[in-house]
């Protein structure tokens, strides 16, 4: 039995789905440097000193090292800094 070719839905991929979720995670990466930043210096707070307090406290769950992910962090901050 086929549907109707008005009830067909689009076919998520998994290509899609990758997207959505990266998107999602640069939000929340976005948001927490911007907080980080502001809690460390008020409304100037430097930014990529955000994003290495960020990092470091992500490298406590992930599998990797307190400066490395300090570094990524910054990394991370001073590269959206820079496209912006």
């Amino acid at each position: 039995m086929t549907d109707p070719a008005g009830d067909e839905k689009p076919k998520t991929t998994f290509e899609d789905m990758a997207r959505a979720v990266g998107e999602d995670v640069v939000e929340v990466l976005d948001s927490a440097v911007d907080k980080t930043s502001t809690l460390l210096g008020g409304e100037e707070g430097n930014r990529i000193v955000g994003g290495a307090v960020v990092g470091a406290l992500a490298a406590i769950v992930l599998p990797f090292s307190l400066m490395t992910g300090a570094l990524l962090g910054a990394g991370y901050a001073a590269y959206r800094k820079l496209n912006k």
